[in-house]
């Protein structure tokens, strides 16, 4: 009975041993935890160490340094994290160039902005001036003169606001337009390729250097017809057919149609 009590008491004082240590470690814990927080406090609040000093910016070809921060609104000589990075990026894409940014603090008191312009692409003709668009055909500006890039016209209405996307009367997706530039442009190029054009009822239409003009359907597979009709011409000059003044339309039917020395208002 006496040893056990003894042994009891043993166990009380361990446990007892065990829960100051406990408590100790704790109020160590605590005690670091408060001066790290003080420490924090006075160098962001007491000291300059988190002042915002310097915006360094890259990415930027339409506008200079001086825009890019007038339009940002950052403010040197606050502290850094009070600069809203999602309010700066959201001033910046408000820019029509301005494709996108990231913006990134680089501790302790500099921020870093990474800018994607978008870039002139193509000129749509209308009402004899040329819309300059990027590749997804956001307005980017106008021009009354013809400039150094790829022309489309169109036999439609044109409506159009700078900062927003192109409108084409009667076409359903801009992309699928932008998709078949993109694609004869990378596989024929602007040799072979030398006429672009946005037609009515969800059609368009491209002419090449062999004077041969191809309507293909924006709703079916814009590649297989593309190659389709190339084929098409080859074959027509490898046996001394005439593709001069020629129309290859996917427009009529489940099989392309050749018409000879056709007048496109006609058709």
């Amino acid at each position: 009975m006496m040893a056990k009590e003894k042994n009891n008491k043993r166990q009380r004082k361990k446990k007892k041993r065990k829960n100051r240590k406990l408590l100790a470690s704790t109020a160590a814990f605590i005690s670091a935890a408060v001066i790290v927080v003080f420490c924090l406090y006075y160098v962001y609040y007491e000291t300059p160490y988190f002042v915002l000093s310097n915006v360094s910016i890259n990415g930027n070809l339409t506008y200079d340094e001086e825009y890019i921060l007038e339009k940002s609104e950052i403010e040197t000589g606050k502290k850094i994290f009070e600069i809203d990075r999602s309010k700066v990026k959201e001033n910046l894409e408000k820019e029509v160039y301005v494709e996108s940014v990231r913006v990134i603090y680089e501790l302790p008191n500099k921020i870093y902005l990474d800018i994607i312009e978008r870039i002139d692409k193509y000129q749509v003709f209308s009402n004899n001036e040329y819309i300059i668009i990027d590749k997804d055909g956001i307005v980017l500006r106008t021009n009354v003169e013809k400039l150094d890039l790829i022309t489309i016209e169109s036999y439609g209405d044109i409506v159009y606001n700078i900062g927003d996307s192109v409108q084409f009367e009667d076409i359903e997706n801009n992309k699928k337009i932008f998709d078949t530039i993109e694609y004869l442009n990378n596989e024929y190029g602007t040799e072979t390729i030398s006429k672009l054009i946005v037609d009515i009822n969800n059609r368009f239409l491209f002419e090449t250097q062999y004077g041969t003009t191809v309507r293909i359907d924006l709703n079916e597979d814009i590649n297989y017809q593309v190659v389709f009709a190339m084929k098409i011409i080859n074959e027509r000059l490898n046996n001394n057919l005439t593709v001069a003044n020629g129309l290859i339309d996917f427009t009529k039917g489940d099989s392309p149609v050749y018409i000879e020395d056709f007048k496109l208002e006609e058709y």
